[in-house]
């Protein structure tokens, strides 16, 4: 019989971790566990699930981290704990559809897919539709032609831990990465992804809690907060611009080293894992290339003069930075952008 794990990730969810557990609780095919990691909450985060665990239809084990993890380390260890055979992430903010589990398990014994996603209905922070269904709106559809679905609507095979065992840990993500959050959902999408293991549920089975907070990732998106007036000439030469594509390269960087661990593992594992080493192989280097990119930008950007730009931009029309994305360049419209820096030694710092 297949069992079913869930694998929560909490800090300071008092607001609304109420309504999350007992959409939980009223799932038609019950979980066979809940683990919960807990990142240090200040807030009754963890009285709240201390009395859930009391009346919960299903064993609830809770962790309390001693020191802070951030998001994407704590949802590693959580997986990790988990003994399921399917394991579901599970955010602290949203609603589950009762029929959640029982769909994604008809699903596993039609496909050997290793990691599979659902649809998700926007909600606001009180809980109304923002009438927004992800990824099947229209808007979205290139976000499903590459496999980019968030965590809250993936469900993982616990055998896709056991081909990464050594490099998609708690442990390792820290020493690669240190307080950077990449997303869990990223790290396990890309490896099911190098192997074609991804399979896409077409129904709304979980209630999305989307906040509208400046700089959430959907906050422009909605228009749900105000935007600050920014003139044409600091839209496209912000001040600060060197510094995001430091930021840049220095994310690329960290995925870069991320997928030096990755590759050893599926490798060893064999089969369908190694295949898929080969691919995740290729996507390192261009991480890689885009790191170089990016730090050749962030000193572009820098206070120099005109000459010192134009070897700049000598150097990196050689290294092929014009290039579109998927080649590891920044496209040949931010040559346009380059020379009017260039002329107008931009932005005015």
């Amino acid at each position: 019989m297949t069992t079913i794990s869930i694998a929560m990730a909490t800090y300071n969810g008092e607001p609304f971790i109420r309504q999350q557990l007992e959409s939980l609780s009223q799932q038609s095919l019950l979980p066979s566990e809940l683990i919960v990691c807990d990142d240090g909450s200040t807030d009754s985060t963890l009285r709240i699930l201390s009395e859930f665990s009391r009346s919960a239809p299903f064993p609830v084990t809770i962790f309390e981290n001693p020191r802070r993890l951030g998001f994407t380390a704590n949802f590693l260890q959580a997986v990790r704990i988990c003994n399921g055979d399917l394991i579901a992430l599970c955010d602290q903010d949203d609603v589950w559809l009762p029929n959640k589990l029982r769909r994604i398990l008809q699903a596993t014994r039609e496909s050997d897919a290793l990691l599979i996603a659902h649809a998700d209905e926007w909600i606001d922070r009180d809980g109304n539709s923002l009438n927004i269904v992800y990824p099947l709106d229209r808007r979205f559809q290139k976000y499903l032609q590459v496999n980019d679905f968030f965590g809250h609507s993936i469900v993982v095979r616990k055998s896709l831990l056991e081909m990464t065992k050594h490099s998609l840990t708690t442990e390792k993500y820290k020493e690669v990465a240190g307080d950077f959050d990449f997303g869990h959902d990223v790290l396990f999408l890309e490896v099911a992804s190098a192997m074609n293991k991804v399979l896409f549920v077409p129904e709304v089975l979980v209630r999305w809690r989307v906040h509208s907070e400046v700089n959430h990732a959907w906050t422009n998106l909605l228009g749900t907060t105000s935007r600050k007036k920014v003139n044409v000439l600091d839209r496209i030469f912000p001040p600060d611009l060197s510094e995001r594509y430091a930021e840049a390269a220095a994310s690329y960087r960290r995925h870069s080293n991320w997928l030096s661990n990755v590759i050893p593992d599926l490798a060893a594992y064999g089969g369908i894992a190694a295949q898929a080493s080969v691919k995740l192989g290729d996507s390192m280097k261009l991480m890689m290339k885009r790191t170089d990119v990016m730090e050749l930008r962030s000193r572009f950007y820098e206070k120099l003069s005109r000459g010192e730009r134009i070897q700049l931009m000598r150097h990196g029309a050689a290294m092929g930075q014009y290039r579109l994305a998927k080649e590891g360049g920044v496209g040949p419209h931010n040559a346009l952008r380059d020379i009017l820096a260039w002329l107008f030694l931009l932005p005015r710092k």
